[in-house]
């Protein structure tokens, strides 16, 4: 993208910054609509039949398409839904390319106002405080204080993107922030950005800037704007637009998320396809008895041909064949379709109107995203279950620490009690008074333990104090917190991209190493009063590959440091081999396994100084590699590169200082919502980043586990190799089975707890089905140490191996999101870590407490309510057509029709469709407190029982019964009740066979009725009276 030269930027082709979220427009909207309608099968088929229905030979209705009108009547309401969803698309649309930006007018060389959707790759943008940033932008320079030095740096929030409700910092870039302070200047600027192409990473940038004379510089994620972004704390910002319209990265993550299907719309597509079988199989056999009865009765004079043989038997019953798929084409209900529809909107409505899903904290009702999996809630079997910020409530406190070997804080956690309980042992938790009272001296701070303080003025020796003020002013520096001064006050807050590093910075803060602000080049500290200033060099950035984050800086005298801070099993295997790490490492390590016991999150803090020779050339080495293209996009692919390289060459002979605990306490409601999930049958996984001993702990705490349940643990401390862990697995399998007196409760009361390198062995090969096989049975499993697409794995090897389960996966942040669409159902939880895992969900709720009500009570009403709605819309359908073609063997195979084509088509619209879709919608067998309160009711659901095919065929073969049992008793009894001249008309019979229909199905469905309604009663009158009000308007025509 070239600087002032439109020309050669036109040459690209670059998309215009134009929104479009809507899929239709007034021209495209009818044969967009026509072409979604007929994909689906059901649209399709009828529309098929009313085609059918015009042609002259095999018309049973005179050539009028009569189900012609009642498929219209289903697509104007498909239509208007669509229409009314459309019309809030295109006013988003419009009010997003109206708004006005200030870009850059090259002709009169000033700022000038323009709409949105005007914009071009290429153009130069100005925007003020509070202002929406209109385009991905690269940021050239920003308002800066006169009296201090320029630095760079805005800020911006990004809650439109990500959910997070904290301030990011961004920076101009470094060779453009000083020379591109005005119109003129901007004006002057030569040169090009080159950069990946556009993509959905919100959080990732590369690209480098190149300037006329040879000046370079990389260009990372912090120096650019993305669309949606609001400016905050900033007088104005210079942007350069890089990304228009469609490929800006907001738009680029509007994509949807992956379809699915439930398992019951599954089941009633085989049902379909089985019922259309047995059409078919009734159509050939009533046209073969057709050919055969006319053949044997040619010669009869009242027969078609006056007594002369009829036309060619072939041609004779390939028009019989499709007669009779006209007479008997409702097998398929018309209304199924649109009624499910209708069903599952009401009951949408339902679940975020429920007031005891509604958390009122963070002032959120349920959100329900995909209606069309309301049934699978009742039919779930695993639930997969991220920790942090779903189990917990993600506000982390500063607890304890390990400082040069010495353990402080004293204590305990709610976590940790349960871990005392086991071991026989009490310890109480500090009053609430006492734990809110420490909170209002520091946030995020619940520390007690007065020897720290008398360590840190010497009490334990001058090198213990030493070790001390390092460790601490280590957490005031190595960070990426921004503090932020509150408008119209002075108060400093802190807005920290994670709870763990806001806890850590306040700790610091705690104990008098205050962090105030940051520059670029520079992070200015209180310490005990006195402000001191440190220079930052450079910043290693964390990833979850990484597990660390490291930051290199100069201290006042002088000294170039390396700052480290990461998970205990990454930063211990870069430490330095010496007798005295040796003994920390030891100390430290027993301190944190404490800390894990009691559910606390562990962070290792180390260090070392540079050799400044050798920093100079090591710098050089690392961003000649970040202004490389190839190494940025094998850094992208996670493949070998040199940046990775150079960050591992800085990180390693590292000097321990210790380690930090943080805990996350357990959200409300959690231990009795899995004691009651395991009661209804359904197995919980737990899939966490965190250590193996506190996510033990935690399972624990949360009755995932208990002290009589046995703990089979797989880790790569045990286990390294995939034939080791294979072999673990079976054998243990096999004992427990050996062990098992009953077959059925193999495993029943045994827990898997596996490591994260553990899973990259089993879930490879032929290992993966040890895995499986094991882990199935289990009745609870944990996987800790695990990245976000081992969590999708281990989602996909229950889902992809055990078709018959259903599965559900929960969580939070944003490193959920895979298991979430990987899962049957995916919820997601609206917390501290941004609206990434609720974007990608089907369901969103406030707390994870509340999924024992969505499945236990709206889960399980909607599966058996929907259960009865598919049954019953097939019972029905089933019973009208067999009536009429019980009669067609009564008529020698004529395909005579016996009913009014009138009142047929009004069957499924007006005479039994109201009383069906109360049911489906209001009944209720259990109200919804008896429904959590016995949660074993729910096991119907993952087991299936109420729509199988054991089921659906008993319901077919009623109706066959019930249809033939009410035609011939109508028909024989009107046979034999006179003379010939008295017998009465074909049509009474056919209105009387009908009637009984109506009786025998509305009847039937009363006896599924669970809960009776006022309003109830009333549908099922109405239904009878509009028959018998019809039927009396019906005769007096014929």
């Amino acid at each position: 993208i070239f600087f002032n030269d439109a020309a050669k930027n036109a040459e690209f082709a670059f998309c215009d910054n134009a929104v479009v979220t809507s899929k239709y427009t007034v021209l495209s909207f009818v044969p967009k609509f026509l072409f979604e309608t007929f994909r689906k099968f059901a649209n399709a088929y009828f529309l098929v039949v009313s085609m059918m229905q015009v042609i002259p030979s095999i018309s049973n209705t005179n050539g009028l398409p009569s189900t012609a009108p009642t498929l219209l009547f289903i697509m104007v309401i498909d239509a208007i839904f669509a229409i009314l969803e459309d019309r809030k698309r295109h006013v988003a649309d419009a009010i997003a390319n109206s708004r006005v930006t200030n870009a850059l007018d090259k002709d009169n060389a000033q700022f000038t106002p323009r709409e949105w959707k005007d914009l071009c790759v290429g153009d130069f943008v100005k925007l003020g405080n509070r202002d929406q940033v209109p385009a991905d932008l690269l940021i050239l320079a920003v308002s800066e204080q006169p009296s201090v030095p320029p630095t760079g740096l805005c800020y911006v929030e990004t809650k439109s993107l990500d959910g997070e409700s904290n301030m990011k910092v961004r920076q101009a870039m470094q060779c453009t922030m000083t020379k591109c302070r005005s119109p003129a200047e901007l004006l002057a600027l030569k040169g090009m950005v080159q950069c990946e192409h556009p993509n959905n990473g919100i959080n990732t940038f590369q690209g480098v800037l190149h300037l006329n004379g040879g000046e370079k510089e990389s260009i990372a994620h912090k120096s650019i704007l993305l669309r949606g972004c609001i400016i905050r704390n900033t007088e104005w910002v210079f942007g350069f637009v890089i990304n228009t319209g469609q490929d800006t990265k907001i738009m680029m993550n509007n994509t949807a998320t992956p379809s699915k299907v439930s398992s019951m719309d599954a089941s009633i597509n085989r049902y379909i396809v089985a019922l259309v079988c047995v059409l078919f199989t009734c159509c050939a056999v009533g046209a073969t008895g057709s050919v055969l009865w006319e053949t044997k009765n040619s010669a009869t004079w009242y027969i078609s041909g006056l007594g002369h043989p009829s036309p060619s038997s072939q041609s004779s019953w390939v028009v019989m064949f499709f007669y009779f798929f006209l007479l008997m084409y409702q097998f398929i209900p018309i209304s199924l379709y649109v009624s499910m529809t209708m069903v599952k909107h009401v009951q949408s409505v339902f679940i975020q109107w429920d007031a005891k899903m509604y958390h009122e904290d963070s002032d959120t009702p349920a959100l329900v995203r995909t209606m069309s999996l309301n049934e699978e809630l009742g039919q779930i079997s695993y639930i997969f279950s991220d920790k942090t910020g779903t189990l917990t409530c993600n506000v982390m406190e500063f607890r304890k620490c390990s400082i040069g070997g010495v353990s402080y804080g004293h204590g305990t956690t709610e976590i940790g009690l349960a871990a005392l309980k086991r071991a026989n042992k009490t310890e109480p938790l500090p009053p609430i008074e006492e734990t809110k009272r420490k909170a209002n001296v520091v946030p995020n701070v619940n520390f007690d333990g007065p020897e720290l303080f008398d360590h840190m003025a010497g009490g334990l020796g001058s090198e213990q104090k030493d070790r001390i003020d390092w460790f601490f002013l280590h957490l005031a520096i190595c960070h990426t917190v921004i503090p932020e001064r509150r408008e119209g006050t002075n108060e400093l807050t802190l807005s920290a991209s994670s709870p763990d590093e806001q806890a850590l910075v306040s700790g610091a803060t705690f104990f008098g190493f205050e962090f105030i602000s940051r520059v670029p080049g520079k992070a200015f500290l209180r310490i005990r009063g006195v402000e001191v200033q440190y220079e930052l060099l450079d910043v290693l950035e964390f990833s979850s590959a990484r597990k660390r984050m490291s930051i290199v800086v100069k201290s006042p005298e002088g000294h170039i440091l390396v700052l480290t801070k990461g998970a205990d099993v990454v930063i211990f295997e870069r430490l330095r081999t010496t007798e005295q790490n040796a003994e920390l490492l030891q100390h430290t390590t027993a301190h944190i396994n404490g800390f894990a016991n009691e559910g606390l999150r562990t962070l290792t803090i180390a260090s070392k100084k540079l050799d400044e020779t050798f920093y100079g050339k090591w710098r050089d080495r690392y961003h000649e590699a970040l202004n490389n293209l190839d190494e940025i996009d094998k850094q992208k692919s996670e493949a070998p590169n040199a940046i990775d390289d150079c960050m591992d060459e800085l990180e390693k002979d590292l000097e321990l200082l210790g380690a930090t605990a943080i805990e996350d306490k357990l959200q409300a409601g959690v231990p009795a919502t899995i004691a009651t999930l395991a009661e209804a049958g359904i197995k919980i996984w737990v899939l966490t980043g965190d250590k193996e001993e506190t996510a033990i702990n935690i399972g624990f705490a949360c009755n995932l586990l208990h002290s009589q349940m046995r703990r089979v643990v797989v880790n790569s401390g045990l286990f390294d190799t995939p034939q080791k862990i294979e072999r673990e697995l079976q054998a243990q399998f096999a004992n427990i089975c050996k062990d098992a007196q009953d077959p059925a409760e193999t495993l029943v009361d045994v827990a898997l707890i596996i490591d994260g390198e553990s899973l990259v062995h089993a879930l490879e090969g032929t290992c993966r089905y040890a895995l499986l096989e094991f882990a199935q049975h289990c009745k609870a499993v944990i996987a800790c140490r695990v990245s976000p697409g081992q969590k999708a794995q281990m989602v996909a090897l229950i889902k992809d191996n055990i078709p018959c389960v259903r599965t559900l996966a929960i969580g939070d942040g944003a490193n959920d999101v895979p298991m979430i669409q990987e899962a049957h159902v995916g919820v997601g939880i609206s917390g501290q870590e941004g609206l990434q895992a609720v974007n990608a969900s089907d369901y969103a709720i406030g707390r994870f407490s509340f999924i024992g009500r969505l499945l236990l009570v709206h889960g399980r009403w909607n599966y058996m309510r929907m259960s009865q709605l598919v049954l019953y819309m097939f019972y029905k359908n089933i019973m009208l057509t067999s009536a009429q073609y019980t009669y067609t063997w009564l008529s020698g195979f004529s395909g005579q029709k016996f009913f009014l084509e009138s009142i047929v088509q009004l069957y499924n619209v007006i005479f039994t469709s109201y009383p069906i879709l109360c049911l489906a919608i209001l009944d209720q067998d259990v109200r919804d407190r008896m429904a959590m309160a016995f949660p074993k009711l729910y096991m119907t659901g993952p087991q299936n029982s109420l729509l199988n095919a054991a089921v659906f065929s008993s319901w077919v073969f009623s109706a066959l019964v019930e249809s033939a049992a009410i035609t011939l008793m109508v028909v024989w009894s009107f046979g034999n009740s006179g003379h010939m001249s008295e017998c009465p008309g074909m049509w009474l019979m056919g209105n009387v066979v009908f009637s009984l229909v109506m009786l025998v199905v509305t009847f039937k469905l009363t006896l599924f009725q669970n809960s009776w309604l006022l309003i109830n009663c009333a549908l099922y009158a109405l239904s009878i009276l509009l028959w018998i009000s019809i039927a009396t308007i019906a005769s007096n025509w014929y």
